[in-house]
């Protein structure tokens, strides 16, 4: 009788350090811990300007693990974002918009339907005279790619913006990142992309915005990362770009034809104290007041 008591006394103490740890184990489930580095710890500030050249830092976060922004303004006036969301796994595009002239974002949901790539990255945004948006993108096939290799750039298209599928891949070189697509005229499309492999920014053109050659040259301006250029007056762009010694300021650049392009004098932004910042996109509100927005993350 001793002998059956202590079994099942062994029985039920077998029953629960098997409950306990089945409870230990539920609760001990956590998700893995977030990146150390890379675009998680990356967010999208912007900048507030009455002429495009003397801006005033917002101090605001606008999104957090977000990264590579792109913007664009719908013909309703909203400010649509464009960027890297690193919340989600893996990374990929998204996009927010804001109601508010920029002031506070709602994240919309990008899906690219038939997306041949792991993940849409580095996101280019551009609306078509028929009013549909096309995006580019850099669509890695593996998680870590590495520089030096081919690299693919991809577009797809979307009637709101928000829900996409894939066209085609548009071009391919060594080492691409950051695409920056914007059309000149009804058939002249220029592509600005970085190059990991050759160090600096090549340009590719296009007469259809699906299909780009390599122009066998590279942009020329050395140290600095740019973006896509905005339209002033009728024949004029201006390029804001970082500058890549340091990541501490973002300075401009003018053109006549959106290839030979000359320096502005002074300096656009500054980044704070312990920071640098990135990929300035900036976009004209109906109100004529400009908006940048660029990446920022603590200095290594």
């Amino acid at each position: 009788m001793q002998r059956r008591r202590a079994c099942i006394r062994v029985v039920l103490l077998g029953a629960v350090v098997a409950i306990k740890c089945a409870i230990s184990g539920a609760a001990g489930a956590q998700s893995p811990p977030p990146p150390a580095g890379g675009p998680y710890l990356h967010r999208v500030l912007s900048a507030t300007s009455t002429d495009g050249l003397t801006w005033t830092a917002d101090n605001r976060v606008l999104l957090e693990h977000a990264s590579v922004p792109c913007a664009i303004v719908t013909p309703e006036g909203n400010v649509r974002l464009y960027y890297v969301d690193a919340s989600q796994t893996p990374e990929t595009t998204n996009c927010a918009e804001s109601t508010d002239g920029g002031a506070t974002f709602k994240v919309l949901g990008l899906t690219i339907a038939n997306r041949s790539a792991l993940k849409a990255l580095d996101p280019s945004i551009v609306r078509l005279s028929d009013g549909r948006y096309r995006l580019y993108f850099y669509g890695p096939m593996v998680q870590d790619p590495g520089g030096t290799g081919s690299h693919s750039i991809y577009s797809a298209i979307s009637a709101d913006g928000v829900a996409f599928t894939q066209e085609q891949e548009v071009f391919s070189y060594n080492g691409l990142v950051d695409p920056d697509v914007f059309q000149v005229s009804k058939r002249s499309w220029y592509m600005f992309v970085f190059s990991l492999a050759d160090a600096k920014t090549v340009l590719a053109k296009s007469t259809n915005g699906t299909t780009f050659r390599y122009s066998k040259r590279n942009l020329g301006l050395d140290n600095w990362g740019t973006t896509a250029p905005v339209k002033i007056g009728t024949h004029r762009w201006r390029l804001y770009a970082f500058n890549q010694r340091g990541q501490q300021t973002i300075g401009s650049f003018s053109s006549r034809n959106g290839l030979k392009w000359k320096q502005e004098a002074g300096v656009r932004l500054t980044a704070g104290a312990g920071e640098q910042i990135t990929d300035p996109q900036v976009v004209q509100l109906p109100d004529g007041t400009w908006k940048m927005f660029y990446k920022s993350e603590l200095a290594p």
